[in-house]
C-alpha cells in the first residue's frame, strides 16, 4: 500500500472529499485523474451507489515520472546509511562485544535462576511464614523444590555435556573461519540480550522525520484550520474540498491541485500562508500554495516539501563547464521551491534585486551577469560600487568594468550613464534608416545584433549597490536620474539592458522614476513591508508575498520574484567565485574566438575623443605588403602609434579585425611560415578605399602585376 493511502492515529475524523477518477482518455499515465461529482469516502473508495472509484493499481511514488525519484532516495539513503555506519564500524564492534559479553553474563544468571527454580522458595517462604497451619504445604514445597532443581540440573548438565562435545567437534573437523562466523552470528543474539532496556544497539543514521505524509485529510485539516467560513461551511456541511488530482509526489515533495469553495481564491490561501504551515504541521518554507495559470482564481496548486528549504542542497548553476545563452530568450537564473528551473528575461526588461546585507543579492547578479557572458553578442558594463570585488572574475570579458565606492569608480559608472544615453540617440538615428521588414515590431533582433556593419551589439549593464551612485554628492542627482530613466525607456527596444541591485531600495537611493521603469523584481530578505513593497510594488505584502518573513542567513538566496509576470518563489543557482571565474573564463575563450573581446577586456582606456578607425589605423602601419600577421601589426602599432596603441598585444588585434567584419586567418609575409594575420584587400574592403588609393601617402598597387609577381 503506498504511504499516502494510509491514515495517521490522529486522523479519527475521516472528511469526504470530491473524489478523483483515474483518466480513462490514456492507460500511459495511471496517476493521472480527473474531478467528478460523486462522493467518495477516502478511505474505503465507496461512492455510494455510483462505482466505487478505483485506486491506480501502481502506487504513485512508482509510477513513469516518479520511479526515478523514488528509486534515487532510497538509494541515497541506503548508500548514506552505509556510509555511515562503515565509519563507525570500529565503535560499532565495541560496543557489540560488550554488550554480548554483558548478554552470557544475564543469560547465564537466567539460567541459574531458572535452575535453582527461585519461585519455589517463594513458595516454601510463604508456607513457612503462615505457621502451624502452613507445616505441610512448606513440607510439600520442599519436597517438590527439590525434585524440580534435581531434574533441571540434570537437563543444565546434559546440555553443558553435549555443549562441549560439539564445541571439541568442531574444533577438531571445522574449518578456522567458521568460528569467526559463528561469533559474528552469535554476537547480535547475545548483544540484544545485554543491551539496556529500551536502547538501541546501534544509533539510526537518520532521525525520523516527525512529519506526517500528507493526505487528502491533512491537506483538508490545514486548510480548515485557516479561519475560512466558506471553507469550514464546505467541510461541516460534509461536501469536501474538490480534489482535482490526487496527492503526488513533486520534486523533492508532494503537490495537489483544488478548487476552492466559491468566493475563496488562492491569494486568500497565500496570505495566510503561515497559518497554512501550521495547520499541516510543516516549516513555513515547506509550505508553498500558488495560483495556477491560466485557470480561474479559486484554483490552488499545493506544494508541500520534504523538508525545510534551508536544509536541501543549493542547485549549482547549470552551465559551469558547458553551454551557451540567448539574451533575447532567457538566461539560467534560479529553482522554485519544487525544483523547476527558472530561467530570467533579459531582452526588453531592466531589472530591480533588493536585499538585506549578505542574503544572497550578489549571487543573483553573478547568475545574471554571466548569463550575458555566455552570449557572445552581447556586451557586459559592470559597475560593482561596494569594492568588494564580487564581480571581479568577470572582468576579463567587461566592455567596461569598475569596482569601488571612491569617487574615481562613481565617476566612472555616472560616465557609463552618459554613455548610454548617447547610445541611444546613435541607435535611434540607425533605426530610422532600416527598412521596416529589418525592424520587425520597431525593436533589435538578433539578426540585426550580429550585422557587425551597425553595431547594434545588445548591451547588459550592471549597477551593483546603485545607490552610492545616485546619492554620491557630485556624480548623482537629478540629472544623473533622468538619464537613467531616459535609457530604460527607450533603450530596451535597442538591446539595452539595465540591471539595478541595491540594499536601499527607499525614495532617495533608487527614486519611483527609475525604480518605476524596471518591470523585473527579485525580492531577497528584507527588514520590513515597506521596503518589501518598494521592491516587489504597492500591494505585493498584502497579496502574499512577504520577503521580510523569510529568515535573516537561513533563507539566504530565496526570495520572490516576479519576472514580468506571475509572482513566484525562487532559490537562485549557487555561484560562488571560483565557479564565476570557470564560467568568465570560458566566456573569454569563446569571445576571443569569435572577435568580439573589446574595451576593458583588452585593456583599453577609454576617452572623450572621437573614436578611431582602428581599420584606417591598420592600413597606416601596412606599407606596401599584401599581408601581415597580427603579431606584425601589433608592433608597427605600438612604435608607430604608441600613445593610442602602448600595450596593443596580437590577440587584441585579431579580435579587433574580427569585430570589423574583417577575415584573420592564415596569411604568408614574404619568406616566413604562414600566421594569423589579415591581407590589405580585407582591410580596404571595409574602410570603402578603391585599388590604387594612397594610403599614408603610399599608393595601392595590389592589383598591378608588379606585385602580384612579388607576392
Amino acid at each position: 500500500m503506498s504511504s499516502l493511502d494510509k491514515l495517521t492515529d490522529d486522523d479519527t475524523t475521516v472528511v469526504p472529499l470530491r473524489p478523483t477518477a483515474p483518466d480513462t482518455d490514456t492507460d500511459d499515465n495511471p496517476d493521472d485523474y480527473l474531478g467528478d461529482s460523486t462522493v467518495t469516502d477516502p478511505v474505503t473508495g465507496d461512492g455510494g451507489d455510483d462505482e466505487p472509484t478505483r485506486r491506480p493499481i501502481v502506487p504513485a511514488e512508482w509510477g513513469r515520472d516518479t520511479w526515478r525519484t523514488t528509486l534515487a532516495d532510497h538509494a541515497g539513503l541506503w548508500w548514506y546509511k552505509t556510509r555511515y555506519h562503515g565509519v563507525r564500524s570500529p565503535k560499532h564492534t565495541i560496543v557489540i562485544a560488550w554488550y554480548a559479553l554483558r548478554g552470557v553474563r544475564r543469560l547465564t544468571g537466567r539460567l541459574m535462576a531458572w535452575w535453582q527454580w527461585t519461585d519455589g522458595w517463594i513458595l516454601e517462604s510463604q508456607a513457612v511464614a503462615a505457621g502451624r497451619s502452613g507445616h505441610h504445604d512448606a513440607m510439600n514445597a520442599h519436597r517438590e523444590g527439590k525434585k524440580t532443581r534435581a531434574a533441571r540440573g540434570q537437563i543444565v548438565a546434559a546440555c553443558t555435556v553435549g555443549a562441549a562435545v560439539a564445541g571439541l567437534v568442531g574444533w577438531k573437523f571445522l574449518p578456522g573461519w567458521t568460528w569467526p562466523l559463528a561469533m559474528a552470528g552469535a554476537a547480535p543474539v547475545l548483544a540484544r540480550h545485554g543491551a539496556p532496556e529500551g536502547q538501541p544497539i546501534i544509533g539510526a543514521a537518520v532521525v525520523p522525520t516527525a512529519y506526517q505524509t500528507p493526505t487528502p485529510e491533512i491537506i483538508t485539516r490545514g486548510l480548515g484550520s485557516l479561519g475560512i467560513s466558506a471553507i469550514n461551511t464546505l467541510i461541516k456541511n460534509g461536501e469536501g474540498l474538490g480534489f482535482i488530482s490526487d496527492v503526488h509526489r513533486d520534486g523533492d515533495g508532494w503537490g495537489v491541485e483544488l478548487d476552492l469553495p466559491h468566493g475563496v481564491t488562492a491569494t486568500n490561501i497565500l496570505q495566510r500562508r503561515e497559518e497554512l504551515a501550521s495547520g499541516l504541521r510543516r516549516p513555513l518554507s515547506a509550505t508553498w500554495p500558488e495560483r495556477v495559470a491560466h485557470e480561474h482564481a479559486g484554483r490552488l496548486y499545493l506544494w508541500i516539501g520534504r523538508r525545510d528549504i534551508s536544509k536541501a542542497k543549493p542547485i549549482p548553476y547549470p552551465l559551469i563547464r558547458t553551454g551557451t545563452t540567448d539574451v533575447f530568450a532567457t538566461v539560467p537564473f534560479a529553482v522554485t521551491p519544487r525544483g523547476q528551473l527558472v530561467g530570467a528575461p533579459l531582452f526588453e526588461y531592466n531589472w530591480v534585486i533588493g536585499a538585506a546585507p549578505g542574503q544572497g543579492k550578489t549571487t543573483g547578479v553573478r547568475a545574471l551577469a554571466s548569463g550575458i557572458a555566455l552570449d557572445v553578442l552581447c556586451d557586459l558594463w559592470i559597475h560593482e560600487l561596494a569594492g568588494k570585488g564580487d564581480l571581479e572574475p568577470l572582468a576579463q570579458v567587461s566592455h567596461r568594468y569598475t569596482s569601488g565606492m571612491d569617487d574615481d569608480a562613481i565617476a566612472y559608472a555616472a560616465e557609463s550613464v552618459r554613455k548610454l544615453k548617447a547610445e541611444v540617440h546613435r541607435r535611434s538615428e540607425i533605426f530610422k534608416k532600416l527598412p521596416r521588414e529589418a525592424k520587425p515590431d520597431g525593436k533589435l533582433t538578433r539578426e540585426l545584433a550580429a550585422d557587425r556593419r551597425r553595431n547594434l551589439r545588445p548591451i547588459g549593464v550592471i549597477f551593483d549597490e546603485v545607490q552610492n551612485l545616485i546619492l554620491h554628492p557630485d556624480h548623482g542627482g537629478p540629472a544623473l536620474v533622468e538619464d537613467l530613466a531616459m535609457v530604460e525607456r527607450v533603450g530596451r527596444a535597442y538591446g539595452i539592458i539595465i540591471i539595478f541591485a541595491t540594499q536601499r531600495p527607499d525614495g532617495d537611493a533608487l527614486p519611483p522614476k527609475v525604480r518605476d521603469l524596471a518591470l523585473v523584481r527579485f525580492c531577497l530578505k528584507v527588514p520590513d513591508q515597506v521596503s518589501n513593497d518598494m521592491i516587489l510594488g504597492t500591494g505585493a505584502y498584502k497579496a502574499g508575498y512577504r520577503a521580510s518573513e523569510l529568515r535573516l542567513d537561513v533563507d539566504r538566496g530565496l526570495g520572490w520574484f516576479n519576472g514580468a509576470g506571475e509572482m513566484q518563489a525562487v532559490r537562485t543557482h549557487y555561484l560562488d567565485m571560483h565557479d564565476t571565474a570557470r564560467i568568465a573564463a570560458r566566456a573569454r575563450a569563446m569571445r576571443e574566438a569569435a572577435g568580439v573581446l573589446s574595451g576593458y577586456a583588452l585593456g583599453e582606456i577609454e576617452s572623450d575623443e572621437p573614436a578611431r578607425d582602428f581599420a584606417a589605423d591598420v592600413l597606416t602601419v601596412f606599407g606596401d605588403a599584401r599581408a601581415l600577421w597580427c603579431e606584425t601589426i601589433a608592433a608597427r602599432l605600438r612604435e608607430h602609434l604608441p600613445g593610442l596603441y602602448a600595450d596593443i598585444t596580437q590577440e587584441a588585434v585579431s579580435s579587433q579585425l574580427r569585430a570589423l567584419g574583417v577575415t584573420v586567418k592564415n596569411v604568408r609575409e614574404p619568406g616566413k611560415t604562414p600566421r594569423k594575420g589579415c591581407e590589405r584587400a580585407a582591410l580596404l574592403a571595409i574602410t570603402g578605399a578603391p585599388a590604387g588609393a594612397t594610403v599614408d601617402g603610399r599608393t595601392d598597387d595590389r592589383e598591378t602585376a608588379g606585385e602580384a609577381a612579388g607576392a
